[in-house]
């Protein structure tokens, strides 16, 4: 963290400003600094809330281990979608988890090299490891059950590190799944998102889910204080394929997870999400058991206890109806701005719709 105005933008990135950063996290010797930079957009058609660069730097000086090139991350300029980022505090909670909590936890995520927000404003700015030589995942096709379980054991440490103790001081900052904000933008957002969803992808949504529009729009409060009564933890909050990068091990770890937006709430939450509307529909009928058993022995082999798989079962299904709102306010509310945002959140809901239905979820509405 520095005490100087920060950039906003890509545009406004200097090499004073990154000098200052990268020498104060040890990244950069002190007799080192960034002289030059240019910069490239980086997965456009990806972050619907977020501005990714790539900035190649220009080092001279004492330059021993300094990265040459870094990610830069910004919040949207679309004002709709930053509007929904700010009311879930997102950008912030990503910060304080580079800043505060990834230092603790054993999770595979980018190196971070500085953050800084306003939260007033809701500009902000990370830097970010480079992955470029990495996979990104791909939303849109989807992932296999065997790449479920690598992303799943990429954040499992975070889940068992904080089971039972989310009352701990470092997690000041991050919401509870029934903090009223939570619940009353999740809530809008349905409300607001249901009909235009329908009209945009209503060809992959069952007639029974059209039916339950008003049961589950009333439902939506009550199931975040159900999510809030089962086991608690901290969770990444956003365990989506794009937000996932795929090395090529032994000299790249096999999977890195971007976007932590931390909440307080049940394990199974990143997991359903992961599930229920990231793995293929085949691949996840095939082997959801499989999945949700290998999660579980996984919590306990890191020191869980008292959570029978049975537990565990039950608290994946009422997250996937829980998360079924997610979708809605994914592909009902925010701008795609281009065709594969479209046919990301068209996958998304075509898969939610299909694990609701499978396991006949609708009956758990309050």
């Amino acid at each position: 963290m520095t005490t100087q105005r920060f950039p906003t933008s890509p545009s406004e990135l200097s090499g004073e400003w990154l000098t200052t950063v990268l020498q104060a996290c040890g990244a950069l010797p002190a007799g080192g600094r960034v002289t030059g930079l240019s910069t490239t957009p980086v997965g456009e058609g990806i972050g619907m809330l977020g501005v990714l660069a790539r900035a190649e730097l220009e080092l001279e000086g004492d330059t021993d281990g300094a990265p040459r090139s870094l990610i830069a991350k910004f919040p949207t300029q679309v004002a709709g979608n930053r509007a929904v980022a700010m009311a879930f505090r997102l950008y912030e909670r990503e910060i304080r988890f580079y800043l505060d909590i990834e230092p603790q936890v054993d999770v595979s995520a980018p190196r971070c090299y500085g953050g800084e927000i306003d939260t007033a404003s809701g500009d902000a700015v990370l830097l970010l490891e480079d992955l470029g030589g990495y996979r990104t995942g791909d939303q849109v096709a989807g992932c296999s059950a065997d790449e479920a379980i690598t992303i799943l054991d990429a954040v499992v440490a975070l889940h068992a590190r904080f089971w039972d103790r989310t009352d701990d001081p470092v997690l000041a900052s991050v919401p509870s799944v029934d903090d009223q904000f939570q619940i009353d933008g999740i809530a809008a957002g349905t409300a607001a998102g249901w009909d235009p969803c329908m009209e945009i992808f209503g060809d992959v949504v069952p007639d029974e889910i059209r039916r339950a529009r008003d049961r589950f729009i009333a439902a939506v409060p009550e199931l975040h204080r159900m999510m809030a009564r089962r086991r608690q933890t901290v969770i990444h909050g956003d365990v989506r394929l794009d937000n996932m990068m795929f090395g090529s091990p032994p000299d790249q770890r096999e999977v890195v997870l971007l976007d932590w937006s931390l909440i307080k709430t049940n394990a199974m939450h990143d997991v359903a999400y992961l599930v229920s509307q990231n793995v293929r529909t085949d691949e996840r009928r095939a082997n959801e058991r499989r999945i949700i058993e290998h999660h579980h022995r996984r919590l306990e082999e890191l020191g869980v206890r008292d959570y029978t798989p049975e537990q565990c079962w039950e608290d994946y299904r009422l997250s996937v109806l829980h998360m079924f709102a997610y979708a809605i306010v994914i592909a009902g509310t925010l701008d795609p701005s281009n065709e594969r945002g479209a046919a990301f959140m068209r996958e998304l809901v075509a898969r939610a719709c299909a694990t609701v239905m499978d396991h006949d979820l609708l009956d758990l509405l309050p």
